[in-house]
């Protein structure tokens, strides 16, 4: 059993003591485990955890040398654990954490899109944070850290909400987080850039969706399309959004009605297909896209398209590097 494997048993045996101690979710016992670890101290509520728990737990604390152990390897658990607490608890397909692959995607383009100065940064469909976290991460990485930025996270999901902000945490990374309906009127300034997972599926307020464009005539109407309307009223003007998006409001049927709409509010700079190999079925694929608000001196460009074969090659990214350069100093320098 190599290391990782042996710590994240660990962590697991104590997240299930203190999960049947309080007789709460998975997830609701991983963030308050990790919220004991960090605090270093058991928090008791109404005579929980008893007496024998907290110094079983205690034990169990112990063992994981906690305080040795990194902050990156901390997270790597933390990480385990939350996709396990998204399985054990039945959590919606839409809240589980993006893929990393994606995330480096992302980042490369803003990399070479967004301006070198103090940025606002939101995701309103923040879930646990690992995407726009990831991506913060390695901007700060490519820029020796002199990056600047404010974030803001959206979710109506408080356990969400729980997870982002210890991932925050053990990230050292400074954030706002905002429980609310992401389709409600934003409480911050209004941001410079926008990176999200978009939540797939029906969006059951129908009264509120009335507000949007993009509303279905029939019945509820497409969350993912509503958000995309939300993220361009609130965008800066000239700012980017770089949003993760189902394949089939890109294309044939879905597409014909939306695309024109959308190419109409703002400019179009990038298409990526991601790999088939990335998702169970073709019914789940999804793209990037990426485009940004209208605004003075801003100008339409050629859009830049392409589809990754897979994840699993570094030369692949290299290769899409090679062409976002080429893109870029043609269209865009």
């Amino acid at each position: 059993m190599d290391k990782i494997e042996k710590l994240f048993n660990d962590f697991l045996d104590c997240v299930k003591c203190l999960q049947e101690a309080l007789n709460v979710s998975f997830g609701d016992a991983l963030t308050e485990t990790f919220d004991n670890l960090e605090n270093k101290q058991i928090k008791v509520e109404l005579g929980a955890p008893d007496k024998k728990t907290i110094q079983e737990l205690s034990h169990k604390y112990a063992r994981l040398k906690y305080n040795k152990l990194s902050n990156k390897l901390k997270l790597q658990i933390f990480t385990y654990l939350t996709l396990k607490a998204v399985n054990e608890d039945g959590l919606d397909v839409n809240q589980m954490p993006t893929p990393p692959a994606i995330s480096t995607v992302i980042a490369m383009f803003m990399l070479k899109l967004l301006p070198k100065e103090k940025l606002i940064i939101t995701d309103p469909a923040i879930g646990t944070g690992n995407l726009l976290f990831s991506v913060i991460n390695q901007l700060k990485s490519a820029n020796h850290s002199k990056s600047d930025f404010e974030l803001y996270g959206i979710d109506n999901d408080e356990e969400m909400l729980s997870f982002a902000d210890i991932e925050a945490h053990l990230s050292n990374i400074d954030i706002e987080l905002f429980c609310q309906d992401a389709l409600t009127p934003w409480m911050f300034n209004s941001p410079d850039v926008v990176v999200s997972d978009l939540p797939v599926g029906y969006y059951p307020l129908d009264k509120n969706a009335k507000n949007f464009a993009t509303k279905s005539e029939n019945g509820h109407s497409l969350a993912h399309l509503l958000f995309i309307e939300q993220i361009i009223k609130n965008l800066k003007a000239g700012g980017y959004a770089f949003l993760i998006v189902p394949q089939n409001i890109l294309s044939g049927k879905g597409g014909s009605d939306f695309m024109p709409w959308l190419s109409d509010k703002v400019f179009l700079r990038a298409i990526i297909e991601l790999p088939d190999s990335a998702f169970q079925n073709k019914f789940n694929q999804k793209s990037i896209v990426v485009f940004q608000n209208h605004g003075k001196d801003i100008r339409n460009s050629e859009v830049f398209l392409t589809k990754l074969d897979s994840f699993k090659s570094e030369q692949d990214l290299i290769k899409l590097n090679v062409k976002l350069n080429e893109w870029y100093t043609k269209n865009i320098d």
